[in-house]
């Protein structure tokens, strides 16, 4: 049986980066531990891992625990099931619908995918290298999809997510600091102030989940 090996993080796809995370919290010796690590990485089936040679066995988990540490070079496009994916050409143009699940999402390991299907969607028209993406749909279409997506494209993407989860937290500390003095001034009744209290509680928690990063 031919084994392929992962050499770096672009050759670890999302999906089986979520699944070691599991592993890492189950119970198992470190045998069964090692075989399940292999069967994720090395996509050899269970089963046939016995039959493998002990000198074998032990340099595919040291090839799958190198990959694991050797980053590779973030890229803003990517092919997979035949589809090019783009990021997010311009994040300082997101729709409001981007913005809302981008900070609903975060950053967990469950949510990974959906963030992930709202940074990146199929190109539709290139233009050297510039592009456009699809008008965003939600995230039900590609979010399972993005489980196969390689793990630098989605460390790389993270990265520009929690720079823009600073800024706004930035952005919405000043904003609530303003806020704050004019709650010093005396109270009034009228939709408009019904507004900006809204939007005042709307800030804070946006501003508590992106702190988390």
């Amino acid at each position: 049986m031919k084994i392929t090996l992962p050499e770096n993080i672009s050759e670890i796809t999302l999906g089986q980066f979520m699944r070691y995370e599991d592993l890492i919290n189950r119970n198992l010796d470190d045998y069964n531990f090692n075989k399940r690590k292999i069967e994720i990485f090395a996509k050899v089936p269970f089963h046939y891992i016995d039959n493998i040679k002990q000198i074998d066995f032990e340099r595919i988990l040291n090839q799958i625990d190198l990959a694991l540490t050797v980053d590779a070079e973030f890229k803003d496009r990517f092919v997979m099931h035949d589809i090019e994916f783009g990021f997010i050409p311009n994040l300082d143009k997101m729709t409001l619908a981007e913005y809302a699940d981008l900070t609903k999402h975060g950053v967990d390991k469950e949510s990974l995918p959906n963030l992930m299907a709202v940074l990146f969607r199929p190109v539709i028209n290139k233009q050297g290298e510039k592009y456009s993406i699809m008008h965003y749909e939600g995230t039900e279409g590609y979010a399972d999809m993005m489980k196969d997506m390689p793990l630098n494209v989605v460390n790389g993407a993270l990265v520009f997510f929690c720079h823009l989860a600073n800024e706004l937290a930035e952005a919405t500390l000043k904003y609530l600091t303003e806020e704050l003095r004019k709650d010093m001034q005396p109270k009034t009744t009228s939709p408009i102030l019904d507004g900006i209290l809204q939007l005042k509680c709307w800030l804070k928690t946006i501003f508590r989940k992106s702190q988390t990063c």
